[in-house]
C-alpha cells in the first residue's frame, strides 16, 4: 500500500468512518469499500478533496505533496500588513527551501554528487540562510521598536 492510501485510511479512522461518511454524503459501507486498497473503486479525487475540507487534517495534503516531492506551509486566514509582509517573506523562503530540497534529490539521484551539484546545493543553502535572516531581522525590529518599525527595516 502506498503512503497516500495509508494516510487516507488513517485520517478516515481518526476522524471516524461514520462521521466522515455522513459528511461526504455516502453510506458507511460505501466509504469503507472505497477506503479498501484492494477494491477496484478507490476513493475519487472529489471525495479526497471533500475529505481534506471536512477533516482539516494536514496529513492528507502532506502525503499527497510528499508523493510529488513538494512541501506546504500553513498560513493563517487574517493578516495585518506586518503579518502579511512576514508571510510573504516566509513564502519566499519556502520556495527557496523547496528548490534546495529538489537540488539535493536531483544530485543524489545517480548516487554521486559532483562538484557542480555540490556548488548548486551550497548556493541554495546560502539563499535559505539569507531568507531566514531577513525574516528574523523583521521580527526583531518589530519586537524592539513595535509594529511600526517593521517596514522601516527593509
Amino acid at each position: 500500500m502506498d503512503k497516500l492510501t495509508a494516510m487516507i485510511q488513517a485520517v478516515a479512522e481518526d476522524y471516524g468512518h461514520k462521521r466522515l461518511a455522513d459528511d461526504l454524503g455516502c453510506s458507511y459501507n460505501g466509504l469503507l469499500n472505497q477506503l479498501n486498497p484492494n477494491n477496484d473503486r478507490p476513493i475519487s479525487l472529489r471525495k479526497f478533496w471533500q475529505m481534506a475540507r471536512f477533516t482539516k487534517d494536514p496529513r492528507l495534503v502532506e502525503a499527497l505533496l510528499d508523493e510529488m516531492g513538494m512541501v506546504a506551509t500553513p498560513v493563517a486566514q487574517e493578516f495585518s500588513d506586518i503579518e502579511e509582509e512576514i508571510k510573504e517573506l516566509l513564502m519566499d523562503q519556502h520556495e527557496v527551501i523547496a528548490s534546495f530540497v529538489a537540488a539535493i534529490r536531483a544530485a543524489k539521484a545517480d548516487g554521486e554528487i559532483c562538484d557542480k551539484e555540490l556548488a548548486e546545493i551550497r548556493s541554495y543553502r546560502k539563499e535559505v540562510a539569507v531568507k531566514a535572516n531577513t525574516v528574523m531581522s523583521r521580527i526583531e525590529a518589530m519586537h524592539k521598536n513595535g509594529k511600526a518599525a517593521l517596514k522601516a527595516v527593509q
